[in-house]
């Protein structure tokens, strides 16, 4: 069962300190990891795939199910996942957005 939650509804589970949901139906999950860095997680076993197949060669080790880059790097990186049809979820201080 797939819910959506608003961002008041999702403001009231953080207070009551449950864990926020999560897209169901997203690829990636961009979060901020610190001050100058976003980590993009992989979610789905599609982009996992994509992953794999695209960035990951013989000479060189395969991602793991997150990486950090910087604000720049996550735009030109979800610009080319987002024109390929992958869906993101963006965890943001005001709440979570789906793109």
């Amino acid at each position: 069962m797939s819910t959506d939650f608003t961002r008041t509804e999702e403001a009231l589970l953080a207070g009551a300190g449950y864990p926020l949901p999560h897209h169901q139906d997203c690829d990636f999950r961009l979060d901020r990891a610190d001050r100058d860095k976003w980590e993009i997680t992989i979610v789905s076993p599609r982009a996992q795939a994509w992953v794999h197949d695209e960035l990951c060669n013989p000479l060189c080790q395969c991602l793991s199910d997150s990486l950090k880059v910087d604000i720049l790097g996550a735009d030109r990186f979800l610009k080319q996942v987002h024109a390929l049809g992958f869906r993101t979820e963006f965890v943001g201080i005001g709440g979570k957005d789906l793109f």
